[in-house]
Parts: structure tokens; C-alpha cells; sequence
């Protein structure tokens, strides 16, 4: 049967009372698969990030390549918007698509998401299957797109958009990019780069357990991760990082990156 896997990107929850970010996904395939992987790899994946103070533009460019020995691989690819449970909304809005260099239209279709702490996460098109708890659920818009992957040649896929950044009672804004769901890739990632470039914001607003603390640390309503020890300080309002070859299904400080600032409340900011 035909699954639809999902690579990248749900925001964790900043605290109690809080609006999350979801706009923080990737492609996810629909098409071939060995198992509980898709034929095709993830050879990187390039994500930037411009993160201002109430929204942040996304740029991601992921380099795929098949493994089929002949012929074609073909693949739906969806880029997932998790919905507002109350609103039945998503946060991406101005989603551009590129297929290598040429921008293509995306269709949006309805389906959802599933994770579990552990594994391979799950999603697909239309109603979610009973076996699956509905704890574990989000409903999502896919941006699709008709794919074909030739052998021994590489495909890049492009993504631009905007995202609402999210926050919680405590003042604090938060913005995520998950890895997870890159489990459903084959093999590992070969190696996801990362560039954060602060709009509005310095280094020194994010709350890194490892940093300067601005705040009494129990006082703190959420914080980044990894910590800023992983990160490059390139300029007070750039960071750049690298991972390589990683499998987010397994490796838990591989599975995303989540920005946030210091809680206004309890510094009395």
C-alpha cells in the first residue's frame, strides 16, 4: 500500500498557553518505498532562516537521489502546514516551489501527520488511520507536487515561504525546524546546514541553557536547542551550523532545531 512518509519539520510546544509555530516542515514522499523508507535519499538539505518578530521567512533546499538501479522513481512530494485546531488554518503563507531552478505549482491538499517518540514517523493524504492513536495526530495541508527521479542524478527541490512565529503567556517567541520526519528518507541525511539570521533580534535575546542567562533560569517558560555550544557565531545576529550524516529516526539531538527567546514576564522587559 502506498504511504505517505514525512520528512522534517513540527514545532514543539513552548509551554502551558502557548500558540506554536508549525511551519517548520520539509518535503515528504508518496510514491516507492523499501519498507518503511522511500527509494530515494536525502543527500542534504540547506535551510535559512529569517527570524523576525512576529513571522519568519524559510528558504530550504534539499538534494535528493534515487537508488533505483532502472528506470524512474516516481514520488508525490508534500510539504506539510500543520492546522489550528480551532481555526482549521495552517501558519505557511506565500509558498513559492522550485524543482531544479524552475518554479513549479504546488496543489494543496488535505491529509495528517503522526509521530511517536520513536521511529519512523507516518502521515498521508485524507483521514488517518485507525490504528494510529489520535493523540498522536495533526492535520496538515500538503503542498504537492508530481515528481520523477532518474538513476544517478541528483534532484533539488526548493521551498520558500513565510511562517508565523509562535509564542506562549510567558512573552517568549519561538520558531522550529523539525528532522524527524527525515527518517523516511533512505538511509541517513547526508548533512543538513543551517544558517539563523536574526531580524529584529540579537544572539543574546535567545535563551540557550548553555549562554548568558538573562532570566532565573526556573523562571524560563522554554528554551533553544542545541545548545549555542553546537552553534558558529558568525555576527551578533547570525549562527550557522552543520550536521552530517545523521538518522533522525534513532538520533535524538538530530531531530530539529528550535529557536526562543527569553520569557518578557518574568525579566520584567
Amino acid at each position: 500500500m502506498k504511504k505517505l512518509m514525512l520528512l522534517a519539520l513540527i514545532s514543539p510546544v513552548l509551554a502551558n498557553d502557548t500558540a506554536i509555530n508549525s511551519g517548520g516542515h520539509g518535503p515528504a514522499p508518496l510514491g516507492e518505498f523499501q519498507g518503511e523508507e522511500s527509494v530515494i535519499r536525502m543527500v542534504s538539505e540547506n535551510i535559512e532562516i529569517r527570524m523576525g518578530k512576529t513571522e519568519s521567512q524559510v528558504t530550504c533546499r534539499f538534494t535528493f537521489r534515487s537508488s533505483k538501479q532502472e528506470g524512474e522513481a516516481k514520488q508525490t512530494v508534500g510539504f506539510p502546514d500543520l492546522l489550528d485546531l480551532e481555526s482549521d488554518t495552517g501558519t505557511i503563507s506565500k509558498l513559492e516551489t522550485f524543482v531544479d531552478g524552475k518554479q513549479v505549482e504546488a496543489k494543496k491538499v488535505r491529509g495528517w501527520f503522526g509521530t511517536s517518540e520513536w521511529g519512523t514517523p507516518k502521515s498521508g493524504l485524507g483521514d488517518p488511520p485507525s490504528n494510529i492513536p489520535k493523540d498522536e495526530i495533526q492535520y496538515a495541508d500538503y503542498y504537492t507536487v508530481e515528481l520523477s527521479f532518474p538513476p544517478d542524478k541528483d534532484v533539488i527541490v526548493e521551498r520558500k515561504y513565510t511562517a508565523d512565529n509562535g509564542g506562549d503567556a510567558m512573552g517568549s517567541t519561538g520558531f522550529s525546524y523539525t528532522t524527524h520526519t527525515g527518517a523516511v528518507w533512505k538511509d541517513t541525511i547526508g548533512s543538513a546546514e543551517f544558517r539563523v539570521i536574526l531580524d529584529g533580534w540579537t544572539v543574546d535575546d535567545l535563551a540557550f541553557e548553555d549562554g548568558k542567562q538573562k532570566v532565573r533560569p526556573r523562571d524560563q517558560s522554554a528554551w533553544c536547542s542545541p545548545n549555542l555550544a553546537e552553534w558558529k557565531v558568525v555576527s551578533p545576529t547570525e549562527l550557522k551550523m552543520t550536521w552530517k550524516d545523521f538518522e533522525p529516526a534513532v538520533h535524538r539531538t538530530r531531530r530539529g532545531i528550535f529557536l526562543a527567546t527569553w520569557s518578557k514576564k518574568m525579566s520584567g522587559e
